[in-house]
């Protein structure tokens, strides 16, 4: 399978992008308008809706059963497995997000944040581009 030479330079550009783009206190304050219910709901859908996490469903459950095991214990062990990884992911946001928080009030902490990531952006766009040749 080939892969167009469009994704490999678009990650580039978009790496080179964040070298080249300042650091300024906006880029923070208009980070902080949305509204933690909307990105809820936009992970929650994402999350209903990935294949990757349908597949699991599809791959690891049916080891624990047998065929005399009721629907009904599917469903508990789905809602089980489900219920565990909304309280793991919910601790590693909240986590996150205060640690995000704190050190972006440092503005050279930012600048060097931003600066990896547009330097890590190159990176995969060249490691992709020469990987698939």
């Amino acid at each position: 399978m080939r892969i167009s030479a469009g994704r490999y330079i678009y990650l580039c550009r978009f790496g080179w992008n964040m070298l080249r783009t300042p650091v300024s206190d906006k880029t923070r304050e208009a980070a902080s308008v949305e509204k933690a219910g909307h990105h809820f709901r936009q992970a929650f859908a994402v999350g209903l809706t990935n294949p990757k996490v349908i597949m699991f469903f599809m791959a690891f459950f049916p080891v624990f059963m047998t065929s005399k095991t009721k629907p009904a214990t599917l469903g508990a062990m789905m809602i089980h497995v489900s219920l565990f990884s909304l309280m793991y992911q919910t601790c590693l946001v909240l986590v996150g997000n205060t640690i995000a928080r704190r050190l972006s009030r440092i503005r050279k902490l930012r600048l060097i944040a931003t600066r990896l990531a547009g330097i890590t952006l190159i990176g995969f766009g060249f490691k992709l581009a020469f990987n698939n040749r």
